[in-house]
């Protein structure tokens, strides 16, 4: 009666499903006989073969919703230590590359913020606003284009009667020329002034030529001038002259050479360097020098100014000047020193300037004992 009941279990039991490793060994066992030890090795590697098959069927029915391939070891694409090396090197190259891009833009922003300040300080006072602004000279300033400036000018020192001027100064740019051919008229400069503002305009001297502009660069500007000066006799005249234009790091230079002949005075040469040199905001500090020569004096003339331009305003402006003039004539000897401030206003709309100059003068022909002297003009410029 017990054995009733375990055969009932035994047999509710499910049979064991036979795998596939099962199948594989049995099929093994049918085929091959029995052979010797020699050939124990070659049926344990068969076998072994089966036993990794059978696995790997396994490992595909464990997941059926997924299929796994099996890829033989020797397919296995394997990444070599020297591709990695290359990888490496690539990455840091790039890293590299990114960082001198930004030290190579950090430092070109730098520059341009120096060259702007330096732009700054040289554009708010420069040469061109000193040569339009105080107007030495219109036939000598790099200024393009017509211009004429008429001017009234007296002066007094100490002890001495009081002196005018009258001056007058035409630069004409002829049309269709291309601006290299000009006319230019001036009055010239007397060291013996006149004592009667009218008697100035009379017994002025004035000279009239023909400029033609041979060449005019950024670096280099040559012209010749032939023309005549009024008077009784007339004395004709030629001069050439040559300026070359450099720079270097907050400096300007600017050096002119020029060679002439009037027939009263014979032949000579004029030798000058101007150096300009913005050293704060509004603030520009010129030098000049110059050495005159003429044949028939046998002997240089020399003239050096040191000057600082302020500018207060866009209507007026400072100039506080020193200078020494001498000459060669027995020895290398200073005859005159001078010390000056002159102020500058416009004082009708951009043309019509007034100007007042105190000054101090030391002169050999006076022992060098300080001599004060005032200046007052009255200036017009026309066409800037």
């Amino acid at each position: 009666m017990l054995l009733i009941p375990a055969m009932v279990a035994a047999a509710e039991e499910p049979a064991p499903v036979p795998t596939v490793a099962d199948s594989a060994a049995v099929s093994a066992t049918a085929i091959l006989p029995d052979t010797a030890d020699g050939d124990t090795v070659a049926g344990d590697s068969a076998a072994a073969s089966m036993d990794s098959d059978a696995d790997t069927s396994l490992s595909d029915t464990s997941s059926p919703d997924a299929v796994v391939p099996v890829v033989a070891p020797d397919a296995v694409p394997a990444t070599s230590a020297t591709d990695t090396s290359a990888e490496l090197d690539q990455e840091l190259d790039e890293v590299s590359s990114d960082l001198s891009e930004s030290e190579e833009s950090r430092i070109e922003r730098s520059r341009h913020a120096m060259a702007g300040y330096l732009d700054h300080l040289s554009g708010q006072l420069d040469g061109f606003f000193v040569d339009t602004f105080f107007n030495e000279d219109i036939l000598e300033d790099d200024v393009r284009g017509s211009s004429a400036v008429l001017s009234s000018y007296t002066r007094r020192k100490i002890g001495e009667p009081v002196d005018y001027r009258f001056g007058l100064s035409v630069k004409l740019v002829f049309p269709h020329t291309n601006e290299r051919l000009n006319l230019l008229v001036q009055s010239e400069e007397e060291e013996n002034r006149e004592s009667n503002p009218l008697e100035s305009i009379e017994n002025n001297n004035y000279t009239a030529a023909l400029r033609f502009i041979i060449r005019e660069g950024e670096q280099w500007k040559t012209d010749i001038d032939t023309g005549i000066r009024w008077g009784f006799p007339p004395d004709p005249f030629s001069r050439f002259r040559a300026r070359r234009y450099f720079s270097l790091p907050g400096w300007d230079f600017r050096a002119t050479q020029r060679l002439f002949y009037y027939s009263s005075d014979g032949w000579g040469e004029d030798s000058a360097v101007q150096i300009d040199h913005p050293i704060a905001e509004h603030k520009l500090l010129r030098l000049n020098a110059k050495a005159g020569y003429q044949l028939n004096d046998d002997y240089f003339k020399l003239n050096y100014s040191a000057a600082l331009y302020h500018e207060l305003s866009s209507r007026a402006a400072i100039g506080f000047i020193s200078g020494a003039s001498g000459d060669t004539r027995q020895d290398l000897t200073f005859n005159s020193y001078s010390s000056s401030v002159r102020y500058r206003r416009q004082i009708y709309s951009n043309w019509v300037f007034a100007e007042i100059a105190p000054e101090l003068v030391w002169e050999a022909a006076h022992e060098y004992k300080t001599v004060p002297a005032l200046m007052l003009r009255l200036e017009a410029v026309i066409g800037r």
